[in-house]
């Protein structure tokens, strides 16, 4: 490590599964030796404690929510280690980082919105509140686009970092370990597995994935060896439950496999032959990221896709954000594609987010910020 180190504090919530957590992991795990990562959680709910550097955390608030007891702790944390950088991630760490600087002044902040559908309370505040940051970081031209008509956060203040993709971790599948995956989820040689993975919500759109099956279901259209694996936390139990209830009533729920939680995603994707996510909104997905760096195909909503993951027609293909029909007729398609010609798609997939995503250029960007910031500073 250098001598003296910048650290750079980095603030979320909590490290449930989910993409945020994921890319705060992968930076404090990869900044240069100058930069020292202080990671600060609200509560010590962690989910990726494979991906957690040696003593990280180093500061739980021991909160669940936003409020005065969280404030004053975070306050007390940035007097006691003074970071040079201050980067918070998802809105209410956001949020909580901006309240707090009167108190705890910190040279550079930087703020990370990661997803679209941003609260009603955040665009009502961001367009005040961005003036205390340095740059709002997004990872999506759909994310950007949200907080400049809606939050009226000015286009100088957003800057677009794309995610992390581990391009080692998540590898085109060995035939042997294609086959131990598929032996740990159960799948016969002769089964298709369409994979969802994602937390089960409205976001995600279950149900039209379902719909879209019973579609296919009676028009004689869905083979039984049709599997669709559904790897996620039931984030809504209301939502969820109706899901279950709509798939069983259209007679397409022994096609579904409940995983729930699933912790070893590279093993999930090279189970799988097809990624699927046809969400209602997103920003930029890290699941197609890394099942294309898995060389799998993607079958992705239009609100999935708004940065052109997915390649249509060449690693996978794009279906309008609503609608039944169309989802249902792009998966008919991919249950009669031939093997090679979903393997093909797939590795089209892998050449394309390697080189446009890339965990060195996403590295290096995010670097080049900070190296930037703090010679504005004069902290160089």
């Amino acid at each position: 490590m250098a001598e003296n180190p910048h650290k750079v504090m980095l603030l979320i919530p909590n490290l449930q599964q989910g993409g945020a957590e994921k890319q705060i992991l992968e930076l404090a795990r990869n900044l240069p030796a100058r930069f020292a990562p202080v990671l600060c959680l609200w509560n010590d709910t962690i989910h990726y404690r494979d991906l957690l550097p040696a003593g990280q955390p180093r500061h739980v608030l021991g909160v669940q929510r936003l409020g005065r007891k969280g404030l004053r702790r975070l306050q007390e944390i940035l007097r006691e280690e003074k970071p040079s950088i201050l980067h918070s991630y998802r809105d209410k760490a956001n949020f909580l980082a901006r309240l707090a600087l009167p108190r705890a002044p910190v040279p550079v902040v930087l703020t990370s919105v990661r997803n679209r559908a941003i609260n009603l309370l955040y665009l009502l505040t961001e367009r005040y509140l961005s003036r205390r940051s340095d740059r709002v970081l997004v990872n999506s031209q759909a994310v950007r686009y949200e907080l400049r008509r809606w939050a009226r956060v000015p286009d100088s203040k957003i800057q677009i970092i794309h995610n992390f993709i581990d391009l080692e971790r998540f590898h085109p599948p060995s035939a042997e370990e294609r086959a131990a995956a598929r032996a740990r989820f159960n799948l016969a040689s002769d089964e298709l597995a369409l994979l969802l993975p994602g937390r089960v919500s409205l976001q995600k759109n279950h149900m039209r994935l379902v719909r879209a099956l019973a579609w296919l279901r009676r028009r004689g259209r869905l083979p039984g060896k049709v599997r669709v694996l559904l790897a996620g936390r039931e984030r809504d139990p209301f939502y969820a439950a109706w899901t279950w209830r709509l798939a069983a009533l259209l007679g397409v729920e022994q096609n579904l496999v409940r995983l729930g939680v699933v912790t070893d995603m590279p093993t999930l994707y090279h189970a799988a032959d097809v990624l699927l996510l046809p969400s209602l909104w997103e920003g930029l997905p890290n699941a197609v990221l890394e099942a294309h760096a898995s060389a799998l195909p993607a079958l992705v909503s239009h609100a999935a896709n708004v940065d052109r993951i997915v390649l249509p027609g060449e690693s996978g293909l794009e279906v309008p954000t609503l609608g039944i029909r169309s989802l249902a007729e792009a998966l008919s398609l991919l249950i009669e594609s031939p093997a090679e010609q979903l393997r093909r798609m797939g590795e089209r997939g892998r050449a394309h987010v390697a080189a446009s995503f890339g965990p060195q250029r996403v590295l290096a960007e995010t670097v080049a910020l900070y190296d930037a910031l703090l010679a504005e500073k004069g902290l160089s």
